[in-house]
């Protein structure tokens, strides 16, 4: 018996040591599939809100039949629009109230999506993937120059769209979905996140609210794709009440941590910053939310949409935004969310309610102007740019001004988004926005002719590069494996003795049979020094949403990694004790691993541009001894490699080689004109102030009636009543 207990408490310390050490390492055993812990936590019914029902049928709207005049079409064009352009004030003088509301609403509902895009972001593969390998050779690969493309791109549209309504709305939902770019660097997500914005601007907030859930950039921003639902991270759910749709105080952490769990599945594929979904990280449980039981988004959206409190949030939102800085009445505030949910939410809809309230009409300078409103705004009035001592007209100087007043376009401070109303001003930012209005507009009526007619294309696009690449792809055969380039992460510099030793590979842009991996992220290593039994001595390990398309066709016992929030695979490689994961691998897996272990003899050859490995010289011994290896499978001779790679990471190369270039300059976009408008450079023509022989202040100070002539517009400009409207 004793013999029994001792060999029983034996074999559980050995079970509970091997379980410590594969948590140490931050592996779960894992198989495949979906998990099935985590379950549902209990949740409540919300208390019901009788204060935000509204009979609709008893709204007085007898005001709206009355007849706009010139100063409360200015003052409807600003809070509606963008700035006071003389053609859209014209829009509505003469007309009714519902007449201007009706036609705001439907060029906002008719409103199709035209934006043109710049070309980088339909042709160019994300690097951040490599991020590491890009740091480690210390390329520069240019983000904040394609984020001003970016910036330059929807500012172009914004002072030139016909329809400022829903350039107005776009950038409130731009706040209202905050995500900031600087925060984690993903161009391509971050355009993601811009379509996004833009196509639903005027569609359906409920429609919206999911489709945010699927944003790449918001899902890297708020930490989702390191969420699985054993561990899930809660800021994507916490933010979704509290910040886009309920508002604070009207959910439970338990509705929280539920939803969290259901959202863990939400990730990113890393090489092409696209949305991709994981249902191994997923949980197979039914949830509960307000104390109703839902399995997919349709349910649980079916239970949000159904929340007494749902629409006071986004109604107290838009009346801010549109109406007052002070609360609406509670007659007001129930009358819009009666509105809202009587059109489901539709979104030119809902502005529709705010506009129709009687308040919005008689409210004067009650709003803050934030310092896009009062640049831009300024610049749509005025069909000008600003800065005088521009050769060119350009946004480069709207978009300074904005930073300087503490409004960097797309990198809000946090996910609550832009300081509100007072905030603009309080300190001294008062006194600088009035210094930085007056220095951009000083003497525009006199430099009219400084306006040149240059083309907005790039002046010295980057071809060669391109031209060479295709012609290196065209050239390669199907059997031969051709990447454009290979980076290195870090290499250990006690590569020999250490327990477990990686050269972590980045394969940038690869072809082979036939087929086109965008990028693929691949260790090498040894396990030599760990001595223990699952030891696989010589191997490749791989983590999924590591490449794209996959690499992998067989996941068959994988496990689960704990640090990079996934699942991994790895195998003795491309010899050694435990190769069944590799051989269970189909015949293209095989091929395409073991083409892209001999590929990294480049890197060895040309060990010039790969100075951790040039510096390793343990490193390079086991990578030639593995290189070895796979010639002999794939019988190869030895001085001979099919493989063939187009660039080299480094811009030093000499006159043989190519420099990779990942830069907005492969993509014909030049930093010295990136910021120049084409509109500006066409519209800039202030005759129809003069045509209209309109007093610059009604048009810019209509509630003040200050009486100044044209020519000391600055007055108007730098009055504290001008960062009101």
């Amino acid at each position: 018996m004793n013999a029994f207990y001792i060999l029983f408490t034996f074999s559980f310390l050995l079970i509970y040591d091997n379980a410590l050490l594969r948590k140490a390492y931050a592996k779960t055993t894992f198989k495949g599939g979906i998990i099935v812990q985590s379950k549902s936590l209990p949740t409540k019914i919300p208390i019901k809100r009788k204060d935000l029902i509204y009979d609709l049928k008893k709204f007085d709207d007898s005001h709206l039949n009355q007849v706009i005049t010139t100063n409360e079409a200015i003052r409807l064009e600003r809070r509606v629009g963008i700035g006071v352009p003389i053609d859209r004030i014209k829009l509505h003088i003469g007309k009714t109230r519902r007449e201007a509301i009706n036609d705001i609403i439907s060029d906002l509902d008719k409103y199709q999506e035209n934006i043109i895009w710049p070309k980088w972001t339909s042709v160019s593969i994300p690097t951040s993937f490599m991020d590491r390998g890009i740091k480690n050779h210390r390329i520069n690969c240019d983000e904040q120059s394609f984020l001003l493309s970016l910036k330059t791109t929807w500012m172009e549209k914004l002072v030139s769209s016909k329809t400022p309504q829903y350039e107005r709305l776009a950038i409130f939902w731009l706040n209202h979905f905050s995500v900031n770019f600087n925060m984690y660097k993903q161009t391509h997500s971050f355009f993601t996140h811009l379509k996004i914005i833009r196509e639903n601007t005027n569609k359906n907030f409920l429609k919206f609210l999911e489709i945010i859930l699927k944003d790449p950039a918001m899902i890297v921003y708020l930490n989702n794709e390191k969420s699985y639902a054993r561990n899930p991270n809660e800021n994507l759910s916490r933010e979704f009440f509290e910040l886009f749709s309920l508002g604070e105080g009207y959910y439970s952490e338990a509705d929280i941590k539920n939803f969290a769990r259901h959202l863990s599945g939400n990730s990113i594929n890393f090489v092409t910053e696209k949305f991709k979904i994981y249902p191994n990280k997923q949980s197979s449980h039914e949830y509960s939310a307000f104390g109703k039981k839902y399995k997919n988004d349709e349910e649980f959206f079916e239970i949000l949409k159904n929340h007494p409190a749902f629409g006071e949030y986004i109604a107290l939102k838009f009346y801010k935004e549109y109406v007052d800085l002070r609360k609406p009445s509670s007659e007001d505030l129930a009358y819009l969310v009666s509105y809202f949910r009587e059109h489901n939410f539709n979104i030119p809809e809902m502005l529709r309610g705010v506009l129709n309230l009687k308040s919005f009409w008689e409210n004067k300078l009650s709003l803050v102007k934030s310092p896009l409103e009062l640049f831009y705004g300024t610049a749509r009035t005025f069909n000008h740019s600003g800065n005088p001592n521009s050769k060119e007209p350009n946004h480069y100087n709207l978009l300074s001004a904005m930073i300087e007043t503490g409004q960097d376009i797309f990198n809000p401070p946090n996910i609550a988004g832009w300081p509100t109303g007072k905030e603009w001003l309080s300190g001294q930012k008062l006194e600088k926005r009035i210094t930085s209005i007056s220095e951009t507009f000083s003497n525009i009526f006199n430099n009219s002719n400084k306006m040149q007619n240059k083309s907005l294309i790039a002046k010295t696009p980057e071809q060669t590069y391109n031209i060479k690449l295709k012609q290196f792809f065209d050239q390669s055969l199907d059997n031969q494996l051709s990447v454009e380039t290979i980076l290195l992460d870090w290499i250990p510099k006690d590569f020999s003795t250490r327990r477990y030793a990686d050269i972590t590979a980045f394969f940038y842009n690869v072809r082979f049979l036939g087929k086109k991996w965008e990028g693929i992220e691949i260790r090498f290593g040894t396990d030599k020094n760990n001595g223990k039994s699952y030891q696989e001595l010589n191997r490749f390990s791989f983590y999924e949403g590591y490449s794209s398309p996959n690499i992998i066709s067989n996941w068959n016992k994988s496990y689960f990694s704990d640090w990079r929030a996934t699942r991994g695979i790895s195998s003795s490689f491309p010899l050694g004790t435990k190769t069944t994961r590799f051989y269970q691998q189909n015949k293209t897996t095989r091929l395409l691993l073991l083409h892209l272990l001999l590929a990294m003899e480049h890197t060895l050859k040309k060990d010039q541009y790969y100075m951790r490995l040039f510096t390793n010289p343990d490193a390079k011994s086991f990578l030639t001894q593995r290189i070895v290896e796979v010639k002999k499978i794939l019988k190869i001779n030895d001085n001979s490699n099919p493989t063939r790679i187009f660039s080299y990471p480094s811009y030093m190369t000499n006159y043989e080689d190519m420099g990779f270039q990942c830069g907005t300059r492969r993509y014909g976009i030049n930093i010295n004109n990136i910021t120049e408008s084409n509109y500006f450079r066409n519209n800039y023509d202030l005759k129809n102030i003069d045509e209209m022989k309109i007093n610059l202040s009604n048009l810019l100070l209509p509630d003040l009636n200050l009486n100044i002539d044209n020519f000391n517009y600055l007055k108007l400009l730098t009055h504290e009543g001008y960062q009101l409207k």
